[in-house]
Formats: structure tokens, C-alpha cells, sequence
């Protein structure tokens, strides 16, 4: 029996996978998606930043996001442990206008939304499926699955792993991944009934919180139910992380506070050796999306849009290499670059969090310049940068830097308080 044809096969069916297959189909291409998970299934990155709405209005489910009854989100808060210092990126306050908001949102259903958007426009969906072989062919794929137990043989033109951290094509062609330069972190988390936040319109806003060794998050996720997780370094001793998350936030007089009255409503989870890149994100008829591709930190909520701003950039790539045959090498050339030009840009940023001299001058915003302004479009994702906001955001970098050497700006105590 001759297998089935596709223009495009997809492993993973989460935002990067979703997202391409989308845009795919509504060109008129032929896309499998495949996913081993059952949805709805619990996910973490529930916080999204402003830049990721383009993607999501291009995929046509922005108006569904929309009346999904999310938690808004208008910008991003950062504090000490101590509670000394607290420093607010209001979206609608960067450099670049148009982002003024977004939403927090339960992954679940998110995920649900767009899944249901990419078969909305034509893409064809294995769940639950797993692929088994793939094999390159000179016309593209063979590619084998597993569904509910079943075997199933399909080819593409194409194969994109979307399938996140478990680097499923990287394993199959032996692609080596660069550890990213910062220390080895695990992250504890849970969702939690009680939890204080702000009033009023900044009630939405992510909180992150700088503690000895490590960092909390604080995501609204809707009136009730908030999402709270602890990084922190590997190998500081050999207690359970959920006691970890309980010791930390009993150290920190703002988490203390913050976390009186919470109450666990899951069980505690744990992700742990999350940080990498693939030395290639693409090669002859196959990229490598998202998490899939790289996974640099959640400390700036960086993942989803990622993710979507990998797929458009594969959906074009793969456009033009049809249309282009002789230019796939150039076009997937292309692909890589702009896609790593726009991790690195999120991996200074994560860089400055996590040395102290240069989170303090994060911490001591300036409007001389617009800096301010500028970082702040930066933490609205604002990677595809024009002149006014590179050579900005290079300053920042810079006195950064320079701080390191000179201590031009104190770096705060982060010793726990006790």
C-alpha cells in the first residue's frame, strides 16, 4: 500500500507546531501534524509576551485568544527578595508602540485553541501518535508512526520538529547541542489558590523575584489561581525541590508576604537541564522549531514567542525554498540566522538577570537615552530591532558590562533575610 503524501509533516502539535502547520495550510500546503499527548495536557510557559500576538493575528486565532477570558497582561514586574527595590515594564510604555498587552494563559488551553485553529485550516492531525523512523529519501521523508498501536507509513517534502525539549531530530541526525553559558538550574513549580498580587490593571502583570541563588515567578492565571515557581541552581544540596520551593520562600521577606495565604492545588513539578542549542537548526529539507531548536531560560517568558517567531520563519523559509529550488541551501540558511539572531538577542537579556552587577543597573532604570524605553520593548520581545532600539539596547549592554568592572551602580544585597 503506497504511503500518503504530504507537503509537510510536523512532530509536535504545541504553539512552534501548530503555528507552522497553520501558516502552511493557509498557503495551500498539505500538513500532518503529529503530537504523542493527549490534549488537553498540562504544560508549562504560561506567561506570554506582547511580540508573539503578531503571529497569532497572522495564524487568524488572535479574536479566539481574545474572548478565551485569559488574564491580561500589561507588562512585567521584577523585585528582590528583600522587597528593597521594584521596577515595572509597562509594554505600553516601550520604545516600540503597538504592544501594549498580551495575556497569561492556561497552556492547556491555549494550546487547545491553536490546535483547533490549525485544523480549522486544513491541517490533517495524528493524536495520540508517535513518530518511530524517519528516513531521508531524495524527494524528502518516509517517515514512520505509531498510532494507538498501529503502524502507519506516510513520506513529506518536508519534516519539522516541533516536538520541544526532547530534541527528537537532533538525536535521529546526531546533531550536536552547546550548552548555554550559565549555570545548571532546575525549576520547581505549582499552581496555587491565595496568592497576593497587585490591584487594579497591573493585577495581570508577571512577578519575578530575585532571591539568593535563584528566582521566583508569580503568574495570574485567572481570578483565583496563580502560578508560582522557584529556579534555582543544581547542586546546592540534596533537599526534595518542593522543600527547596517551601525553604526559599520562607528565606525572603517579599515572598513571605506574597505567599501567606497561598494553598497548592496540583502537585509540585519539576524540569530540570533545560538550557541548550543546537549547533544547526535546519538542514536539506528538515528544520528544527522552537524548544526543539533551543531553549535559552523562562526568566523573561521568551519561550512561546519563540516559538511562533520560528515557525513564520519556517513557513517562509519553506515557501520560498518551493518556489526557489535552487536557493533551499540560502534559504535555510537564512532561517538559522534569523532565528538565532533572535535567541541571542533574549540571551543577553537573561545574561544581565543573572550577574548581579548587571542586574543592578537593570534594577536602576534610566530615561536618559529612552534606555528604559528601549530595554523595556526588549522585554516585550522586541527582536527584530531597527536602528533606534539596537544601538540603544547595545548601550545598555555596555554600561552593563562596564558596571561589572567599575561599580557605577551598587549591586543589591540578595542575602536572605531570614
Amino acid at each position: 500500500m503506497a504511503a500518503t503524501r504530504y507537503d509537510c509533516v510536523v512532530i509536535g502539535a504545541g504553539p512552534a507546531g501548530t503555528a507552522a502547520g497553520t501558516l502552511l495550510a493557509q498557503a495551500g500546503r498539505r500538513v500532518l501534524l503529529v503530537d504523542k499527548a493527549i490534549f488537553p495536557r498540562f504544560h508549562i510557559g504560561e506567561s506570554l509576551i506582547p511580540a508573539a500576538n503578531r503571529v497569532l493575528r497572522k495564524m487568524g486565532v488572535w479574536d479566539q485568544v481574545e474572548r478565551a477570558g485569559f488574564m491580561r497582561k500589561e507588562g512585567a514586574e521584577f523585585t528582590y527578595g528583600t522587597g528593597e527595590c521594584r521596577v515595572r515594564n509597562r509594554f505600553s510604555e516601550g520604545l516600540v508602540r503597538g504592544l501594549d498587552y498580551t495575556y497569561q494563559v492556561e497552556r492547556a488551553e491555549f494550546d487547545r485553541l491553536l490546535l483547533a485553529r490549525a485544523c480549522e485550516a486544513g491541517c490533517e492531525l495524528r493524536q495520540p501518535a508517535e513518530a518511530v523512523t524517519a528516513e531521508q529519501t531524495p524527494s524528502g521523508w518516509r517517515i514512520e508512526l505509531a498510532v494507538n498501536g498501529v503502524r502507519e507509513h506516510i513520506e513529506a517534502a518536508w519534516l519539522l520538529d516541533a516536538a520541544g525539549r526532547g530534541r527528537w531530530l537532533g538525536r535521529h541526525l546526531g546533531i550536536p547541542t552547546d550548552p548555554i553559558p550559565l549555570p545548571k538550574r532546575f525549576a520547581v513549580y505549582n499552581h496555587f489558590t491565595g496568592v497576593a498580587r497587585p490591584k487594579g490593571p497591573e493585577g495581570g502583570n508577571i512577578i519575578v523575584t530575585r532571591v539568593p541563588g535563584g528566582w521566583f515567578w508569580s503568574i495570574p492565571l485567572d481570578e483565583t489561581r496563580t502560578s508560582v515557581g522557584l529556579v534555582a541552581q543544581r547542586g546546592e544540596d540534596r533537599t526534595l525541590p518542593e522543600q527547596v520551593f517551601h525553604q526559599r520562600v520562607a528565606q525572603n521577606s517579599f515572598m513571605r508576604t506574597w505567599m501567606a495565604d497561598a494553598q497548592p492545588v496540583e502537585r509540585f513539578r519539576v524540569e530540570a537541564d533545560y538550557s541548550f542549542l543546537h549547533r544547526r537548526f535546519a538542514g536539506e529539507r528538515w528544520l528544527m522549531l522552537g524548544d526543539a531548536a533551543g531553549f535559552i531560560d523562562p526568566v523573561f517568558s521568551s519561550g512561546v514567542y519563540l516559538a511562533l517567531e520560528s515557525a513564520d520563519l519556517a513557513a517562509e523559509a519553506i515557501l520560498a525554498a518551493d518556489a526557489q529550488r535552487g536557493l533551499r541551501a540560502r534559504v535555510r540558511a537564512r532561517y538559522e540566522r534569523e532565528l538565532r539572531a533572535r535567541m541571542q538577542t533574549m540571551l543577553r537579556l537573561v545574561e544581565v538577570y543573572y550577574d548581579e552587577r548587571s542586574f543592578a543597573v537593570f534594577m536602576n532604570p534610566t530615561e536618559r537615552f529612552d534606555l528604559f524605553a528601549a530595554v523595556n520593548a526588549v522585554v516585550g520581545g522586541t527582536t527584530r530591532m531597527g536602528f533606534g532600539l539596537r544601538w540603544r539596547f547595545a548601550l545598555f549592554l555596555l554600561v552593563c558590562r562596564l558596571n561589572r568592572r567599575f561599580s557605577m551602580v551598587p549591586a543589591v544585597n540578595l542575602d536572605a533575610d531570614g
